[in-house]
């Protein structure tokens, strides 16, 4: 057997913020969070099901309209029964339950389009990160944010060789950087938004080894600190940043 490609699973951590006053970024892998999902293509409603009859939890979505506010719009979940959305939805940021569902709540394009949204029984939460971040009046803005890669093989095999890789930036405006050791809680400081970086890491877009000698074992996590910078002159873009992890396994 080998790891399977779905088993390698992004996470997010502890604290993603979704405002400038949050502080202490970062911390410990988060299981209830996941960080994945695709966009809206173009913009339009949605809708949502569980595939349990029981789930009747909350279903809270967040997003830009295409006049670029912020919105949000909840409802109870129907069991197997389609909840539809009317919010005309240009993204998606994030999307919450109120509690943990006991299947798999699947938000999709209304009127049976793609799939946007799967939350796994446990997950009470997807989103992309940087939500809300904008550009200044001059000069350049950072913003930091964390996830994880958590080897999930179900035969509890340890990805061998593994290195983090930037497939995909098309905006060009973010990096990353690495833990040094699996399951790491590193934050960027007490007090300290997400405006400013980690103590002692450095960012780009080259490969990363995974730590632990590159040997990233079943049911570790490696975190990954992401860069995003902001110019005063940059326009608003819907635009998605890729990262995958490569390895060897039996």
């Amino acid at each position: 057997m080998s790891i399977q490609p779905d088993e390698i699973k992004l996470y997010g951590s502890a604290v993603m913020p979704d405002d400038d006053s949050t502080t202490n970024i970062g911390g410990a892998v988060d299981l209830t969070k996941k960080v994945e999902f695709t966009d809206i293509s173009p913009s339009g409603t949605v809708e949502a099901v569980s595939s349990n009859s029981g789930d009747t939890q909350t279903l809270t979505i967040y997003g830009r309209n295409p006049a670029g506010e912020i919105v949000s719009e909840a409802h109870a979940l129907n069991g197997t029964t389609v909840v539809s959305f009317s919010t005309t939805f240009e993204r998606i940021l994030r999307a919450t339950l109120s509690a943990a569902a006991a299947g798999t709540v699947t938000i999709s394009e209304s009127g049976g389009g793609d799939d946007l949204i799967a939350m796994e029984p446990g997950i009470t939460e997807v989103r992309r990160p940087f939500y809300n971040a904008s550009t200044p009046s001059s000069g350049t803005r950072e913003y930091y944010e964390k996830v994880f890669f958590r080897n999930e093989s179900s035969e509890g095999l340890t990805l061998t060789n593994a290195v983090i890789k930037e497939t995909s930036d098309p905006s060009g405006k973010i990096d990353f950087a690495l833990e040094s050791t699996l399951d790491g809680n590193d934050t960027n400081g007490s007090g300290n938004n997400r405006q400013v970086a980690p103590s002692g890491y450095t960012f780009d877009s080259n490969d990363k080894n995974v730590a632990n000698s590159q040997n990233h074992t079943a049911n570790a996590s490696q975190g990954v600190w992401l860069r995003l910078t902001l110019g005063s002159g940059d326009a608003a873009m819907k635009t998605t940043y890729t990262l995958s992890e490569e390895g060897t396994s039996t």
